[in-house]
């Protein structure tokens, strides 16, 4: 029978293995959670971006409430997920202050470090995917905002028939004004 020392640090160590299982587990389980709200977010953002290029209005409002929720829900997992990185750097008795995931990838079990760098590199794919739609959507958005300024700039006033300061078409209904516009 070993002694009652060796028997407390076996338990011990399978106690702190066990830990740094479900820490992994975790860490994972956040990597996919995060992935899975930016594949969300893309989605989204080709949504705002279809309902821009048709003049949809209501379909933006929508696909930009979404996206304000989804990008909430990834900040709040972000947070989670240095949390986790934190509660499984302290299971490998890693006392060296803050440390990031790729040190911490690198102290971890082969295993382990591949399944969470396959992750990791999965969500910055399609992270910069999504910013990609982003820029698009903003360049979008800031082009209907000059228009709509230049249109704005535009003497518009139905009481004196001009358009322009040019004079209009006597009696020009304003669904025809709109279509001059």
């Amino acid at each position: 029978m070993p002694p009652v020392s060796d028997t407390a640090t076996v338990k011990t160590t399978d106690r702190t293995a066990a830990a740094k299982v479900a820490h992994v587990e975790q860490l994972a389980r956040i990597l996919s959670d995060q992935q899975e709200t930016c594949l969300q977010l893309a989605e989204c953002a080709g949504e705002q971006q279809e309902a821009l290029r048709i003049g949809r209005g209501p379909d933006f409002v929508r696909a930009s409430l979404t996206q304000a929720h989804l990008a909430r829900r990834f900040y709040f997992l972000e947070e989670e997920r240095i949390g986790a990185v934190d509660s499984l750097a302290r299971a490998l008795a890693e006392d060296a202050g803050p440390i990031d995931l790729t040190l911490l990838l690198e102290r971890l079990p082969a295993v382990d470090a591949e399944q969470l760098s396959a992750r990791t590199e999965e969500l910055r794919r399609t992270a910069d995917k999504v910013r990609e739609i982003q820029r698009v959507s903003a360049q979008m958005i800031q082009t209907n905002i000059q228009l709509a300024a230049a249109l704005t700039r535009q003497v518009v006033d139905p009481s004196t028939h001009y358009y322009g300061a040019k004079p209009a078409q006597d009696k020009l209904p304003a669904s025809q004004l709109d279509q001059r516009i």
